[in-house]
């Protein structure tokens, strides 16, 4: 009976075991990553109970079944960072909506710096006014049409300069030399509601949002944290408000809490039964006080994005030397819900200095039904150049490509040898 060479060279004890495709587990999860502990099926679309007599066609979506793999050498130099940072938001800027009898009577706005800029755009109802309408009193200084501003600006020329203005909009920039503090915006000739914005570009006070993380899964809990700086000195916030938004569009009322150090926190958490995957919004709303006692406001909106978790990572990679001499991993996912899904990561390996550095990246994606299935990652020969044991798989990421949905993400994976 002939013994093969591979398994003469175990028995013999020459061949390392290493060398072997061997079944390994992911590492436990860190406190910053994104892993499902469920997997749900995705919901049907709202949209899918209405009649096909009444909806609009739907357009013809081409689904690729075709697997792909890609793979690009790194450069070792060039640091990589395998968590993504808290996402911030800064504001000095505010909006309120208002009637027609309120800016008909005027409406108090507070600025606390010179040169604050007016948005005055038309809602529900809402038609034009002119510059020549407007009455703006600053302190104990009134003027009549244009004479309080140093610039105005139609429609038109906001949306040349990049903002997305709605008809009948206006903007104007308050004259330097009339300083800050509370002023008043009066309409006459008003009709309907519209939104006024405020933005103080030369102020130093700003109000800073912080959320914890960028992606979250429907059920999971995201904390969004508001504070008000004076340039380098934070200042305590008198109070903050704020909804979560889903991409439908409806609110849900958040409960910011008072920190020790002036600061308030509020948390976010999508639900499986309500909510929607998507783009998400915390709207926050917050006031204060500057040094000389004048009122701050400030509007900052925080997005992130939620998806449903149909697919996970089981846990089992299986790293082997490739037929090309590059590196395979396969790993094992769990799916509830058929789609195209991809998997991605960094490969780090030894340098001369013996210390980790990033070598590869690379990306894999196939259709896969529901039940198990595997996706493999290819990091070519060329890329492993100057790379030496052992490797470390750092930033794996699992995507629902069509939902454009992040699913899984973990800092450190796995770590292997050759």
């Amino acid at each position: 009976m002939r013994i093969r060479p591979l398994m003469l060279a175990l028995l013999a004890g020459t061949l390392p075991v290493s060398a072997i495709a061997a079944t390994q587990n992911l590492l436990p999860a860190q406190s910053d990553d994104l892993v499902p502990t469920l997997v749900h099926a995705r919901m049907a679309s709202p949209t899918a109970t209405v009649s096909n007599r009444l909806a609009p066609a739907a357009p013809q979506v081409h689904e690729e079944r075709q697997p792909i793999q890609v793979s690009w050498a790194l450069n070792a130099a060039q640091p990589l960072e395998a968590t993504p940072q808290p996402t911030r938001r800064e504001s000095r800027e505010y909006w309120r909506e208002v009637s027609d009898t309120e800016l008909q009577r005027g409406i108090e706005l507070s600025t606390t710096a010179p040169g604050a800029i007016i948005r005055l755009s038309p809602g529900r109802g809402g038609t034009r006014i002119q510059p020549a309408d407007l009455r703006v009193r600053v302190g104990n200084r009134q003027f009549e049409g244009a004479a309080a501003m140093r610039h105005v600006a139609d429609t038109e020329q906001l949306q040349a300069a990049g903002m997305e203005a709605t008809d009948a909009s206006m903007a104007l920039q308050l004259r330097a030399d009339l300083g800050a503090g509370r002023t008043t915006l009066q309409a006459p000739k008003a009709h309907g509601r519209y939104v006024v914005y405020v933005y103080e570009p030369q102020s130093p006070l700003v109000v800073e949002a912080r959320a914890n993380r960028a992606e979250l899964l429907l059920g999971g809990n995201l904390q969004v944290s508001l504070n008000l700086r004076d340039n380098a000195r934070q200042r305590a916030l008198g109070g903050a408000t704020g909804v979560l938004r889903s991409p439908d569009g409806n609110t849900t009322p958040l409960s910011f809490q008072r920190q020790a150090d002036g600061s308030f926190v509020a948390t976010a958490s999508p639900t499986q039964q309500s909510g929607l995957p998507g783009l998400w919004e915390v709207q926050s709303t917050v006031t204060g006080t500057d040094a000389g006692g004048r009122e701050v406001r400030r509007n900052v909106n925080t997005a992130f994005a939620v998806a449903v978790p149909d697919a996970r990572f089981t846990g089992s990679a299986e790293p082997k030397r490739a037929s090309d001499g590059g590196i395979d991993i396969a790993l094992g996912v769990d799916v509830r819900s058929g789609s195209r899904y991809a998997a991605s990561a960094v490969l780090y390996g030894r340098g001369a200095d013996g210390r980790a550095q990033p070598v590869a990246y690379a990306q894999s994606a196939a259709w896969l039904e529901n039940g198990s299935g595997e996706l493999r990652l290819h990091f070519d020969p060329a890329s492993l150049q100057g790379a030496a044991p052992p490797y470390e798989l750092r930033d794996l990421r699992l995507q629902d490509q069509p939902a454009v949905g992040l699913v899984e993400r973990r800092a450190q994976a796995l770590r292997f040898s050759l």
